[in-house]
């Protein structure tokens, strides 16, 4: 089905490209690395609620928080290079059906989504009952999820002494000022897990009500949020903070 844009949603969906291009040029996104996942329900529109399925896919994890939302998600195998170019020619949009037990996939072609999408909406489960228990609806609360292969917390996740969230948040706070200020409640540890399993869904949600970003070990950086290139800034922060801990290392040698 053809998507019929409207101002705010398009400027969410350009926002998401511009993410994407930013990835790919700091080298965070290598060949098919990396996926987004934004909660566009605010922005879809009455002209595209009752768009119908183009396809419907079943969930093994259901997530009946999340009935009649809306969100953008990267297909399966999409580049981000590409995905900066024509987010709709790389992505899809979901509206989840009935119940949370089901996707439907309203816009605009027919592609897998990425594989992390039951851990994506894991992780939008969380965030849905944490709008819910404030009082505020679903579509409130934190919206995006992006995941991500930044170099330098990459390498930092090798360092047997920095693998643990308190060692890891504190050494970043010392590198660099900003990043207590963009990153409040610090950057959690996730021990490593299969990428793209439900293990490694379910050890990230553990830490989700307290955190906002988490370095996977040996994998990459999963990083929520409300806005989403406020959660990419976070996380060039958090970069930057990391390259200027790897440096020092290197001058001291």
């Amino acid at each position: 089905m053809i998507l019929k844009f409207n101002g705010p949603l398009q400027m969410q969906i350009n926002d998401i490209a511009r993410v994407a291009e930013f990835m790919w040029q700091k080298g965070w996104a290598e060949r098919n690395a990396g996926n987004i996942s934004v909660n566009i329900t605010d922005h879809i529109g009455d002209e595209n609620r009752n768009l119908p399925a183009i396809v419907r896919i079943p969930l093994y994890h259901t997530v009946p928080e999340l009935e009649g939302q809306f969100y953008y998600v990267t297909s399966a195998g999409s580049r981000m290079r590409d995905v900066a170019r024509n987010p709709l020619d790389q992505g899809l949009v979901t509206r989840v059906a009935a119940g949370g037990k089901s996707i439907d996939i309203i816009a605009e072609r027919d592609l897998p989504p990425t594989i992390e999408l039951p851990s994506h909406l894991l992780m939008h489960q969380v965030f849905a009952q944490e709008a819910i228990s404030h009082g505020l609806s679903v579509s409130a609360g934190r919206r995006t999820v992006f995941h991500t292969h930044p170099t330098e917390l990459i390498a930092l996740s090798h360092i047997k002494k920095l693998q643990n969230t308190e060692t890891l948040t504190n050494t970043l706070y010392q590198m660099h000022s900003e990043v207590q200020m963009c990153v409040p409640r610090g950057l959690a540890w996730v021990p490593y897990e299969q990428p793209g399993s439900m293990e490694l869904a379910r050890a990230s949600i553990k830490d989700l009500k307290n955190h906002r970003f988490m370095l996977w070990e040996r994998h990459g950086v999963l990083a929520t949020g409300t806005n989403i290139l406020e959660v990419f800034d976070a996380v060039d922060t958090l970069n930057k903070a990391a390259q200027i801990y790897l440096y020092i290392h290197m001058l001291e040698k």
